[in-house]
């Protein structure tokens, strides 16, 4: 399944898999740069290559190509699933160079548990650009199961191995299967971001198109999670609990992404000046961990800390998280600009900026936090306390309200 969302403050994400979200499970290993995009996965991932292997070992292979052996079931079984997992990530590519070509820019892409995901940094600009950066993932899919249908074709008519031709063709049935799957009119689903494009450029609100598409996203998500539990009542097994785990899923990125997009419009107008929280306490790089908590943190109520070098200029972010991380016996010779968060990593802002298009470039990876400059100088930061402040008061003025924190970004939560 492929899926984006847009949760309140996060990156737009358009995610391939059966079953974005946010990744729920451990942190991504970052493994290099694909068609420049910075590449990663997730632990998790293991559990989608299994499923395919097992599929394809004892399913698939032994009805299409019988009289082989186990081993070489599961060798077959194993190839083709990550083959597949190829698939996926090519899936999330071509939305991510559609939309580069849009002028959308393009955190990464991560495999994981249910897929692939490509993150994008910001909003599509045009309703057009919408339309193509959301069909450039199912039309690949399906271009990539008409390329296997056509090999498979092919290897069987020069005498190809059975075992290969089946393993081709169950590529192309996947592929099938994943591109027309994505279609279905919903959001978070590819289909999803479809109809919100062609809502948008009909009716010229892309607030209206995005909360259409969403609520037509748990319409799917329920018919999912139905469809999953009948097919464990009558022995579907394991199927019927992944389709179940699907809708569950769709179900709740898209509420995520419902409350999202209504948290945007109650922020409309508001300045990054009117939430942040003024003249940071800065954190001296230099110092050791031990010194850094005894002479600051303690008896302090700031959970992060801007760091500084000598010159005082600032190099970085530290939280008490990454402090937590940090081996007590280690604490009296690791400095704390060895573990903070650099610079170039950390969204940066000015007190001008509106903070519904600063929203998008907030990331769990620093908690939920930014930088507010003036030029040079820094003169605020911005902490997911303080924009659920500024929702809380905002939200009184429009009579709405606030979803439940599950619902709410990951930065959100991790605040």
């Amino acid at each position: 399944m492929t899926k984006t969302h847009d949760t309140a403050g996060s990156t737009k994400s358009w995610r391939t898999g059966f079953g974005r979200t946010e990744g729920g499970d451990a942190k991504a290993h970052y493994l290099g740069r694909v068609a420049g995009f910075p590449f990663a996965v997730k632990w998790s991932v293991l559990v989608i290559l299994a499923l395919f292997t097992w599929s394809l070992a004892t399913g698939w292979l032994p009805t299409q190509a019988p009289g082989h052996s186990g081993a070489a079931y599961w060798a077959s079984g194993i190839g083709g699933a990550v083959l597949l997992l190829a698939c996926l990530l090519a899936h999330e590519l071509a939305h991510a160079v559609v939309a580069r070509r849009e002028g959308v820019a393009v955190k990464d892409l991560t495999l994981w548990m249910f897929g692939g995901v490509a993150s994008l940094g910001g909003e599509s600009p045009t309703a057009t650009a919408d339309l193509r950066i959301a069909i450039a993932g199912p039309a690949t899919s399906l271009a990539l199961a008409a390329a296997f249908g056509f090999s498979a074709a092919a290897l069987t008519t020069v005498g190809a191995s059975v075992l290969l031709v089946s393993v081709v063709e169950w590529l192309a049935v996947v592929n099938l299967l994943l591109g027309l799957f994505n279609l279905v009119p919903g959001a978070p689903l590819d289909g999803g971001r479809v109809l919100r494009a062609l809502l948008w450029r009909r009716h010229g609100d892309r607030v209206r198109a995005a909360l259409t598409a969403t609520r037509a996203g748990r319409t799917v998500a329920f018919g999912l999670i139905g469809l999953g539990l009948v097919e464990l009542l009558a022995g579907g097994g394991v199927s019927g609990l992944w389709l179940a785990l699907i809708g569950w899923f769709v179900l709740n990125t898209a509420r995520a992404e419902e409350a999202s997009i209504l948290n945007r419009g109650v922020l409309a107008g508001v300045r990054v000046a009117d939430v942040m929280s003024p003249d940071p306490k800065t954190a001296p790089g230099w110092l050791t961990i031990d010194a850094f908590i005894e002479g600051y943190v303690l008896g302090n109520r700031h959970s992060s800390y801007p760091v500084e070098d000598l010159d005082g200029r600032i190099q970085g972010l530290v939280s008490l998280a990454q402090l937590r991380a940090v081996l007590p016996a280690a604490r009296a010779t690791v400095h704390v600009a060895e573990i903070a968060i650099p610079r170039a990593d950390v969204p940066t802002t000015t007190t001008d900026e509106d903070l519904v298009s600063l929203l998008p470039r907030l990331s769990s990876a620093t908690g939920g936090r930014t930088l507010v400059f003036d030029g040079d100088k820094l003169v605020g930061i911005v902490t997911p306390t303080d924009v659920s402040g500024a929702l809380e008061r905002m939200a009184l003025r429009s009579n709405r309200p606030q979803p439940a924190r599950s619902e709410a970004a990951p930065w959100m939560r991790d605040g």
